[in-house]
């Protein structure tokens, strides 16, 4: 059982300065936090934004930046030994699959063979169009995506032929140190038609927290489906995203997560991530906070 944390917005912490969210990290990773993560949006048209915080109840608010993860996973190679590095989840469409399979190539050799990436299709159309992508036929065409950024990863000369992405003789070096196999979850809707789609190309599943509630039926339903698929279910990582349980004064009730945390792992979980920004308000809350994620780490074995 793994422990991650998700840094996703902590510069905000520090009045922005990403110097203390890297050191926040390193402190993560030295007390033995498995996986480090952030989350992934290139933008937002305003109205659509406004609509999936009345919905959705979406967390982020306009104004809030979104350091372009790759980019910050780089940096956290660079001062972590130890943690495995992670998007939840990145928007894969949205990158052309030769820089996509470029990105992790290089950000698993610059960590040693760190990486274990969750890949999504995203729900905003509008950040399809501004890329001049089709929003359209998403779901398969990241399918697509996984394949060829496995076939470019596992030598050269490459080649792949799909409905959409095409090459033939191609040489894209680096290889990552994992090979074609670097881990490759996806964050789907727990349905059985992209269950299908995790059986058929992925290593897990990036749960959303909405679908939680259901969490054990579903997690049962991946692994028949993935069986079905000739594949040993019990490899699959299932990682989940979390924030706290509250009490009635809105204070966290820190026992009933950490309870909750230990049923997830019960009814399959293999990753279990707090989102930090969630937990922490102050910066003065920081270190109680990890000393809870070792903890929950220590309990769930």
């Amino acid at each position: 059982m793994k422990v991650g944390l998700n840094f996703m917005g902590a510069e905000g912490l520090f009045d922005g300065a990403l110097g203390p969210v890297l050191e926040t990290v390193t402190k993560a990773d030295r007390m033995g936090v498995d996986l480090i993560s952030t989350c992934d949006h290139l933008g937002f048209n305003a109205a659509v934004h406004a609509e999936r915080r009345r919905t959705h109840g979406f967390p982020y608010g306009l104004e809030q930046p979104w350091i372009e993860p790759i980019s910050f996973l780089s940096a956290v190679a660079a001062v972590t030994k130890h943690a495995r590095l992670s998007v939840f989840v990145l928007v894969a469409p949205l990158r052309p699959p030769l820089l996509l399979a470029k990105q992790l190539a290089t950000l698993d050799v610059l960590s040693g063979g760190r990486v274990t990436m969750c890949l999504g299709v995203g729900w905003q159309k509008a950040e399809f169009d501004a890329n001049n992508i089709p929003f359209e036929g998403r779901f398969g065409y990241l399918e697509e995506l996984v394949l060829a950024c496995r076939a470019l990863w596992g030598g050269a000369p490459a080649s792949f032929h799909g409905k959409q992405i095409n090459f033939d003789d191609f040489h894209a070096l680096p290889f990552p140190v994992q090979g074609a196999r670097l881990p490759l979850l996806l964050g789907f809707a727990p349905t059985d038609r992209n269950f299908e789609r995790i059986a058929r190309v992925g290593d897990g599943w990036a749960v959303n927290p909405a679908g939680l509630g259901e969490f054990a039926e579903r997690v049962a339903a991946l692994k028949s489906i993935t069986a079905a698929h000739g594949r040993d279910p019990e490899t699959l990582e299932i990682e989940i995203q979390f924030a706290p349980i509250r009490k009635i004064d809105d204070t966290i009730d820190y026992a009933a997560s950490a309870e909750a945390a230990v049923q997830w792992a019960k009814a399959g979980a293999t990753t279990l991530s707090p989102l930090l920004i969630s937990f922490c308000k102050e910066t003065k809350e920081i270190d109680g906070f990890l000393n809870w994620v070792m903890e929950l780490k220590r309990r769930l074995g």
